[in-house]
């Protein structure tokens, strides 16, 4: 027994353990299932879905675990934050128009001419580009009433 015992760990140890079907097998059971393929009567398993590649023009990706679908923005409430709801302002302060652009983010965000004189629907289409590559963040005090 102790020589059988020692056989079977050296042979499961050097992988060479080989195992025979027994002679009670009967050729009517059908064989074991792949490791991979779902059980007889299981649900069917979730896959993942993979996203296209953006296309070569699109706004740059949301910052990870941002869900831009489940986020909604109240740009009034930051224009009114920002600016006292005034989408036309332009104090000489480096900052202008309702949320407070500054001429290189509002370049860099697809914005043309000065924010002061871009129409509230611009300034959000802006607003929203500046979302998806910075997060409500860009907008550090009132980013949160939005």
């Amino acid at each position: 027994l102790k020589n059988v015992r020692k056989t079977l760990i050296l042979a499961a140890i050097t992988g060479s353990l080989v195992t025979l079907p027994s002679a009670t097998a009967s050729a009517d059971v059908p064989p074991p299932p792949a490791p991979d393929a779902p059980a007889p009567g299981a649900p069917a398993p979730v896959g993942f879905d993979v996203p296209p590649p953006p296309a070569p023009d699109a706004p740059p990706p949301a910052p990870v675990g941002f869900d831009l679908k489940a986020y909604s923005v109240n740009w009034d409430a930051i224009a009114q934050c920002e600016s006292g709801g005034n989408w036309g302002i332009s104090t000489g302060n480096g900052f202008s128009g309702g949320l407070q652009f500054t001429p290189s983010t509002w370049r860099a965000n697809g914005g043309s001419g000065s924010p002061s004189g871009a129409s509230r629907e611009e300034q959000i289409r802006v607003a929203e580009n500046v979302l998806h590559s910075q997060g409500i963040g860009a907008w550090p005090v009132c980013g949160r009433r939005g």
